[in-house]
């Protein structure tokens, strides 16, 4: 990894632990070789956040769009980067964190191995709906399998 990616990787980690202390107990970074970026303890559990950052608008459509790669670098035994790039697998991580650092937008998705995306995708337009803190919620939610309440519909 180079050193502009290293410091745009380690800027969003650091804006997405910054979000995260404003509603969880704590957070702090992985240690090194850790499939995730952080470790968050939230009422005294544990979740894994893999924290996934761009720096770059793209042009799809002609509209602007900010993409997120959901692959990994496969590591040697020393923790070294290989050529290959792996999935993240169950138990590895729980959510994702998504960071687009030009417009310091954070949103959140709970890990899901059964869909098996390679890449993420929002346009500017899209982002600017998604409630961050809402987003962390229902990754919370989905990570503890809470089911979602719907009212009861109108009976006549």
């Amino acid at each position: 990894m180079s050193e502009s990616s290293a410091r745009i990787s380690l800027a969003g980690e650091y804006l997405a632990a910054s979000y995260l202390l404003r509603y969880c107990d704590s957070v702090i970074l992985a240690p090194p070789g850790h499939r995730s970026d952080l470790i968050l303890d939230h009422d005294n559990h544990l979740y894994r956040v893999q924290v996934k950052t761009t720096n770059t608008v793209y042009i799809r459509r002609n509209k602007d769009f900010y993409r997120w790669e959901l692959r990994t670098s496969k590591r040697t035994a020393d923790n070294i980067r290989q050529n290959k790039v792996v999935r993240y697998g169950n138990g590895q991580i729980d959510m994702f964190c998504f960071v687009a650092l030009p417009i310091n937008k954070v949103f959140f998705d709970a890990y899901d191995g059964t869909k098996n995306l390679t890449e993420v995708s929002k346009s500017i337009k899209t982002l600017d709906k998604i409630d961050s803190k809402d987003s962390l919620l229902q990754a919370l939610l989905k990570i503890n399998k809470t089911p979602e309440l719907s009212p009861l519909g109108k009976t006549d």
